[in-house]
């Protein structure tokens, strides 16, 4: 009888620690699902930014292209707060197969953002 009380206890604690690190690692995935978010619509802010000083520009065409990628990225965005990681990977497919120039646009402007950011944070060689 004493074995089987602490078989169950044994099982009991494992069950809660199981608990608490689901809960730990769902929290973390909810902080960075919001920072990613974040940094998402950043991005989309400065593609619309680019857009507007290119249609001053003549560049009318590249402006529209940035515009696409801004609003596919505000999509991208949305749907990152909304929805749990598995929910997340299907929306991110599904965006991808349906306006593949937009998150193609997304991509590349977000390469090119990085490297500008690294860049610029980077410090000079003397």
């Amino acid at each position: 009888m004493a074995e089987e009380r602490a078989v169950d206890s044994a099982k009991e604690q494992t069950r809660a620690l199981w608990q608490d690190a689901k809960d730990g690692a769902r929290s973390m995935l909810d902080e960075q699902k919001r920072t990613t978010a974040s940094g998402i619509c950043d991005i989309a802010d400065a593609l619309r930014s680019s857009a507007r000083n290119l249609s001053g520009k003549d560049q009318t065409t590249v402006a529209r292209l940035a515009r696409g990628a801004a609003d596919g990225l505000d999509q991208l965005s949305g749907a990152i707060e909304r929805r749990d990681l598995d929910g997340w990977v299907r929306e991110a497919e599904t965006f991808a197969r349906h306006r593949p120039i937009a998150f193609f646009g997304a991509a590349v402007a977000a390469g090119f953002l990085a490297v500008r950011f690294l860049k610029s944070s980077s410090q000079p060689d003397r």
